[in-house]
């Protein structure tokens, strides 16, 4: 059973399906980008299958690669900030998560009008059943929601996992099946990486990983009809939602 906690209305909306969606809705979400390894093959293989996707952005990455948030918001895609450096803002000092948000938001104005209602989505989602961390994302951004998920692709821990292309392919395959078969699929948040932060080094077996997926993922929901569109915020959230998270 899942927990439930309460606030006094300090709760923000949590978003895990897409709001009125259609049998054959999913909505890719995608965190870290950009990278100059994976991401224009990301956006070839979104454009190649006429699917949109959602990109929460690491600033530290936009900020070198600022032309490739350009190009994502350029071909339609939803982009929201991931903080700037990934690191845990619910552990951070006093401040550093409104400080990293508007950073990052800041420099994504450059390419798109600041969304609003607004997605967010932590770096690895610290902090997402923290009444104090959605009061600060409500002072940040009033009216912003949570963006987490329903199905997650792990593909984090395929390059970790793996040590050739072959490996990756298979692994990526599997991971992907996994999700594709899921009964809960249709109108589901998928979870997915463009490489992934960790101690692995850009490019290489990391961008293979995450091409790999992606691949998979749009070949498999095409082969089912289906199709990924831009995460929506909720329309009309629960009133009692702002006081039980569940």
């Amino acid at each position: 059973m899942a927990s439930l906690s309460c606030s006094l209305g300090n709760w923000r909306p949590v978003v895990r399906h897409v709001d009125d969606a259609g049998p054959q809705e999913v909505a890719i979400t995608i965190d870290d980008a950009p990278t100059v390894e994976a991401t224009p093959g990301l956006l070839d293989l979104l454009r190649r299958f006429q699917m949109k996707a959602t990109f929460f952005v690491s600033g530290f990455r936009a900020e070198k690669s600022l032309e490739l948030v350009e190009a994502i918001a350029r071909d339609g895609h939803a982009v929201y900030a991931h903080g700037w450096d990934h690191i845990r803002l619910d552990r951070a000092p006093k401040g550093r998560l409104i400080q990293d948000m508007s950073r990052c938001e800041a420099l994504l104005a450059q390419c798109r009008p600041t969304p609003s209602p607004y997605l967010v989505r932590l770096p690895y989602n610290g902090g997402y059943r923290n009444s104090a961390v959605h009061r600060q994302l409500q002072s940040w951004m009033p009216g912003c929601q949570i963006a987490h998920w329903r199905l997650s692709t792990e593909d984090h821990a395929i390059a970790s996992a793996q040590a050739t292309t072959a490996d990756i392919e298979q692994a990526a395959e599997a991971a992907v099946r996994r999700v594709l078969d899921h009964p809960g699929l249709p109108g589901a948040v998928i979870l997915m990486h463009d490489q992934p932060v960790n101690d692995l080094p850009e490019g290489g077996v990391k961008a293979q990983a995450s091409l790999a997926v992606m691949r998979h993922l749009v070949e498999g929901l095409a082969a089912k009809g289906m199709a990924s569109v831009c995460l929506r915020p909720l329309a009309a959230p629960s009133f009692l939602s702002r006081f039980v998270f569940a």
